[in-house]
């Protein structure tokens, strides 16, 4: 998740999600888990959790599932075609009860959320965009804020 698109108007008192959007995860899509190559950030805590879950001693999770950077952030690595090496093609996320908060909070990442025409462009990907639930602003401004 690329966070230098944040900005703290994205919180106003008056932002473009003042009303909230609709969102609703889709039964059997996994377009955001691919597609493109981008970075899923792990904390340590979710790397132990999902090599737990996946029966894995740790090292060798590591060395399989995670890119480790100079900055001492860590990611999930990716196919060669862009989808997340933890998906499942058929299944869809193969770890989806100890997934990463980056994939919990999603669509409500701050390059998403920046204005309303990112969210727009987002919803061409994404079929749960405009549909159903409504999220309201606090807990869409709660969730920015967490991943500042």
């Amino acid at each position: 998740m690329n966070t230098e698109h944040f900005t703290d108007d994205m919180l106003a008192d008056d932002p473009w999600y003042k009303r909230g959007v609709k969102f609703t995860c889709q039964s059997g899509c996994v377009r955001c888990c691919g597609g493109a190559p981008g970075d899923v950030f792990v904390s340590r805590e979710e790397v132990n959790a999902i090599a737990a879950f996946m029966k894995l001693p740790l090292r060798e999770f590591e060395d399989s599932y995670v890119r480790h950077y100079s900055s001492g952030l860590m990611s999930l690595t990716e196919r060669r075609n862009g989808d997340c090496i933890l998906l499942d093609p058929t299944k869809g996320c193969s770890v989806y009860d100890v997934r990463p908060q980056q994939c919990r909070d999603y669509p409500f990442w701050p390059e998403v959320m920046k204005s309303v025409f990112s969210w727009i462009k987002e919803a061409d990907r994404c079929p749960g965009i405009q549909v159903g639930e409504v999220h309201e602003a606090p807990k869409i401004a709660d969730l920015l804020k967490s991943q500042k």
